[in-house]
């Protein structure tokens, strides 16, 4: 008797569901996507307990009739596909007919249905792959399908299943990719009966980017358009300074598809090449359409994956397009309304909106005081700063005795004015000497900075070339990581809250790791549903470090993590580094001589400072031996092979 046998119906539907459903975000996708194909104006999600016990999606759409609902619950059976012809100009987001199948095989799921123009509806109940008879039922217009208890009958992946604001985080992603595709079309979220979102028909994108990731974002995103025999492209991109830590927020559309190409992100990427930190990525929504004969969406049970005919000529046309975009437009930060000037990769500082503080300021108002303020800015005297290191004279460069230079007022050393030097730097950097100074009895050596980025110190057996970057950031890691083992870090009240727009996925992690960020000096409040106010940011770091930038950073990283939960250990090394890299001095800065010798004071105080925190060396170190070696005045190995014995 052979081995080989034909598996039950009911199984092939589980083994589908499996590649098809992952976790109740991918049962949010597909049902919204049948919602979008039936053309529907309105739609509707209500979810409970992150989609686990309850996923709810109503819409307005065309309904259908009863005869079509035993079908629509069946395996492979669509009314998108008639013929093996249209699998290759597939013009729905959905084709091939196992989307209900297999959610109703791993859950209890009920779909009720009515056509506009019937007078009466019909409901069908499917539990476990197992479909009950058709029955009328009434309701409005359209389809409305519930599915409880999604896994039930699969205990194994059910406990997969991560914290309910985990999987709340992925079902509004999972609706912010069709939301931002199809403005047009009305949506709303609930969870748990409280409102998540609720998007009203949009005229454009900018709106519902603005309703997800804030009006600031929103604001400032470059529109660009291109046009190529292989399809048209339109978009909108975010300016250099608004660079984020993971790829989240590339958004990349094919015909209405949300699709990830590497290919193509990688164009994106190039595009910004030179103009953001590379280990920071662009933030985009592009929008390709192209020949629906061009593209084959059937490569991955999720459609996320496609593959294109003509992709490098899709490929030159983003990178070209962006990049004529760039060099037209202008791409420098702007002072925003706290009257902070923003710049670098750091990007824009968000202030406490005035309504979120219960004031209402009109337009004259607030054209007023920016006025005001700049005026009181360029009268106000200039101010003697601090350096940013303080200076202990006869302390050694090299590798003598090393002193710790004492922190300013803070706990960290204080920014420098600009202003107050006399000489200028040029781009190709400077090079900076000390000075020896009459009442120290011992002299300094000799230090230079170059290129603005790395400093040369001679000392007794050679020299060292160290990245100031790289070595501010180990010190101030370490000084971090030795405060909050002793306890809670110093921090120090914001005069304005710093306000950053949230997703609920990520306003639940900030709320899980609350203890741990008030460990490490910082504390928010929440502003509504989309919004957390940063309160607090510890002392060590307030004057160099934009706080809604290392929040920011964290919850990036956070997601780029994937279903991943980070350890509470790792959030908080993770916050460390953060904090040391965006508090450091960095590549590029004019340091003055004392602050050049204080900074390589620090270079044997700590037994890490040979790296960086993320790995990379701080100092090279070149002995006079090897100079000489380089050219030709090795007379010491010269003389000991005078001594050799001749061999004959």
């Amino acid at each position: 008797m052979g081995v080989i046998h034909r598996l039950d119906p009911h199984l092939v539907n589980q083994i589908a569901a499996g590649e098809v459903i992952e976790r109740p975000a991918s049962v949010v996708k597909e049902l919204m996507e049948n919602a979008l194909d039936a053309e529907a104006a309105q739609i509707d999600v209500a979810v409970e307990a992150g989609g686990g016990k309850l996923i709810r999606v109503q819409d307005n759409g065309g309904g259908m009739a009863a005869e079509d609902l035993v079908l629509a619950v069946a395996s492979h059976a669509t009314s998108k596909l008639a013929t093996s012809e249209d699998l290759d100009r597939i013009g729905t987001l959905g084709f091939r007919g196992e989307a209900l199948a297999s959610v109703g095989s791993v859950s209890e799921m009920t779909v009720r249905s009515r056509r506009p123009g019937d007078v009466e509806g019909h409901e069908i109940a499917v539990a476990a792959g197992k479909a009950d008879e058709v029955r009328v039922a009434g309701g409005p217009p359209g389809t409305i399908i519930e599915v409880r208890n999604l896994f039930y009958n699969i205990p194994a992946r059910r406990k997969f299943l991560k914290s309910e604001a985990t999987e709340l985080g992925h079902v509004v992603e999972a609706v912010a990719n069709l939301a931002l595709a199809y403005p047009q079309v009305a949506m709303r979220l609930t969870h748990n009966g409280r409102l998540v979102h609720d998007l009203p028909a949009a005229q454009g994108v900018r709106e519902r980017v603005a309703a997800f990731y804030g009006a600031d974002l929103a604001a400032g995103l470059i529109e660009v358009r291109g046009d190529s025999p292989a399809g048209q492209l339109w978009g909108l991109v975010a300016p250099p300074s608004e660079s984020r830590a993971s790829t989240k927020w590339q958004y990349l559309y094919v015909n209405g598809r949300y699709v990830r190409d590497r290919s193509l992100l990688h164009a994106v990427r190039e595009a910004y090449r030179g103009l953001v930190e590379a280990n920071r990525q662009p933030v985009v929504f592009l929008y390709l359409t192209v020949p629906p004969e061009d593209v084959d969406v059937n490569v991955h049970p999720s459609k996320i994956e496609v593959r294109l005919r003509n992709g490098q000529q899709i490929y030159r046309e983003i990178l070209g397009t962006l990049r004529e975009k760039f060099l037209t437009s202008d791409l420098a930060p702007r002072v925003n309304a706290g009257f902070e000037s923003t710049g670098g990769a750091a990007g824009p500082r968000l202030s406490l909106p005035a309504a979120a503080c219960g004031v209402s300021v009109s337009e004259e108002e607030r054209q007023e005081r920016v006025r005001a303020s700049l005026a009181d800015f360029f009268r106000r005297p200039a101010e003697k700063v601090q350096p940013r290191f303080s200076y202990t004279p006869g302390s050694s460069g090299g590798g003598g005795q090393s002193h710790n230079p004492s922190p300013g007022p803070s706990g960290h050393p204080l920014p420098k004015e600009r202003g107050e030097e006399e000489e200028t730097t040029t781009g190709q950097g400077r090079a900076l000497s000390l000075q020896k100074e009459e009442e120290t009895a011992e002299p300094r050596r000799r230090v230079l900075q170059l290129y603005n980025t790395y400093l040369v110190a001679e000392t007794e057996d050679g020299m060292l070339i160290v990245d100031q970057h790289a070595l501010h950031e180990r010190v101030l890691y370490e000084e971090l990581k030795r405060r909050i083992e002793a306890g809670p870090l110093e921090s120090q009240r914001l005069l304005i809250p710093a306000v950053l727009d949230v997703t609920e996925g990520e306003r639940a992690f900030l709320e899980e790791h609350r203890g741990q960020l008030v460990r490490l000096g910082i504390e928010f409040e929440l502003f509504g549903s989309q919004a957390v106010g940063i309160q607090a940011f510890p002392a060590l770091l307030a004057t160099r470090t934009p706080p809604e930038r290392v929040v920011r950073d964290l919850l990036d990283w956070a997601a780029g993590r994937g279903a991943a939960k980070p350890a509470v250990e790792d959030v908080v090394d993770e916050l460390l580094h953060r904090m040391a890299c965006r508090g450091a001095v960095k590549s590029g800065e004019v340091l003055a001589p004392e602050e050049i010798e204080a900074l390589l004071a620090t270079r044997n105080v700590g037994e890490q400072t040979a790296t960086c925190p993320h790995g990379r060396p701080t100092t090279l170190v070149l002995t006079r031996e090897e100079i000489e070696r380089q050219f030709k005045r090795d007379y010491r190995s010269t003389e000991a092979k005078e001594d050799e014995t001749i061999p004959f």
